[in-house]
């Protein structure tokens, strides 16, 4: 499905033209963006840090992993109680910036790397993005839900929210599925 597949496919649901699509589409991202996490959205990206503080990317969603090139270990922490052990590394995040805590013996590195989900772009804006290339039926589930949301059509709305939640357990399979690693072992089994 292109973008333009999407719009005419909305309206032809809809069957109203005075629906605001690219504001529903808005919208729908909007609600999605926190929840799609996925491996084709995963990125890894270097950080520099400065007085204890490394500014986070701008399409950062959310922390998988964070290494610094000591070798010592990086740990989410509380910042208001940071127990951080002899090896170790503790962060916080404060807005878009990520806090770093040494141990009483360690150091803070002077690059981090991190792999993060990243949100995805808009699509009003670059009309294309891996969850509409690899998922469209979740974009035209969520689209149409905020669009009957928006015309207050309370059935249009129970439809559509059950058929989005199929999706996103398509996507969330997928995701599984992508993420399984090591060899499969194949096992004979005889019957009795």
């Amino acid at each position: 499905m292109t973008y333009d597949e999407l719009l005419e496919t909305i309206t032809s649901y809809t069957i109203d033209d005075s629906v605001p699509v690219t504001t529903m589409i808005r919208v729908a991202e909007a609600a999605l963006r926190p929840i799609a996490k996925h491996y084709l959205s995963e990125k890894t990206e270097t950080l520099f840090v400065v007085d204890s503080v490394a500014e986070l990317p701008s399409d950062f969603l959310e922390m998988r992993a964070i290494t610094g090139e000591s070798g010592q270990t990086y740990k989410p922490i509380a910042p208001a109680n940071s127990d951080v052990f002899d090896g170790q590394v503790g962060y916080y995040r404060v807005g878009q910036s990520l806090t770093f805590v040494p141990s009483a013996s360690g150091e803070i590195d002077d690059q981090v790397s991190i792999a993060y989900w990243t949100s995805f772009p808009a699509l009003t804006d670059i009309q294309s993005n891996w969850l509409f290339d690899r998922f469209p039926n979740i974009y035209l589930r969520a689209v149409l839900k905020e669009t009957y949301r928006w015309q207050k059509d309370a059935a249009g709305v129970a439809i559509e929210d059950a058929a989005l939640k199929e999706e996103l357990s398509i996507l969330a399979e997928d995701d599984r599925r992508g993420r399984q690693t090591g060899p499969i072992i194949w096992e004979s089994r005889t019957w009795q």
